[in-house]
């Protein structure tokens, strides 16, 4: 092999792997939410999301290699599933990448959000360079995985939407529909409110203290009604 084989080869990967970080940004910028809901589902269990996507990635390669059997215009065909596969697919590892990105989080994430996926995605390209395990494990996998999740996607947000419209009000209606329709119970009769109070006089607030040999002295405990004397001014010194 020749020297500049070995160059365009070399090429072809590094523009491979750029041209799908370009891919997965794009997906981001254009389609967050989907992303996002694939990124939790990624983050939730990637076995579910790979089981998922086994079935829709063997129903698109039947689909192709029996379209492909139909002259110039099924293999054209087949070409076009392929393209939509890999683009639909691709926006599934858009949230794979996002949460590999997060797991390996930065301070820099607060301000550029977009860095956790460029972040992810270098770490899982890096990944698929290693010989025989990347090329045909990894890959087909994470390819696999990302079909399952943006299929997770769409009936995430299905199912969400209708628990939306079943709990939305009628239109020109403020209130929630109600939870049940049980027995009502009794409303209770309206308190009379109290009457107000009577503000103190002036002259209460301004009266002074009386004086000490004015104050009533305390009884003691078991003293009769006739032992009480009134005492004199003389002897409360």
């Amino acid at each position: 092999m020749l020297f500049g084989d070995v160059i365009a080869i070399a090429l072809s990967i590094i523009g491979f792997l750029l041209s799908l970080q370009g891919l997965w940004l794009v997906s981001q910028a254009l389609w967050p939410g989907r992303v996002e809901i694939a990124t939790r589902h990624c983050g939730n269990g990637n076995l579910k999301c790979f089981l998922v996507g086994v079935p829709v990635t063997l129903a698109g390669v039947f689909f192709a290699a029996v379209v492909a059997k139909a002259g110039t215009f099924g293999q054209l065909s087949a070409f076009a599933v392929g393209l939509l596969y890999i683009v639909y697919a691709n926006v599934g590892v858009a949230g794979f990448v996002t949460h590999i990105g997060r797991r390996l989080s930065s301070p820099a994430d607060a301000d550029r959000p977009w860095k956790a996926t460029v972040r992810g995605g270098i770490a899982l390209e890096l990944a698929w360079l290693i010989p025989v395990l990347g090329w045909l494990g990894l890959l087909p996998i994470t390819l696999i995985l990302g079909a399952g999740a943006m299929t997770l996607s769409f009936f995430s947000a299905a199912r969400r939407s209708h628990v939306a419209g079943a709990w939305a009000p009628a239109a020109g209606s403020t209130s929630l529909p109600q939870a049940s329709s049980g027995p009502t119970l009794p409303a209770l009769a309206s308190m009379p409110a109290p009457p107000p109070l009577a503000p103190a006089s002036p002259a209460a607030i301004a009266a002074p203290p009386l004086p000490r040999a004015q104050r009533p002295r305390p009884v003691p405990v078991g003293t009769e009604a006739h032992e009480l004397e009134p005492a004199s001014p003389a002897g409360v010194e």
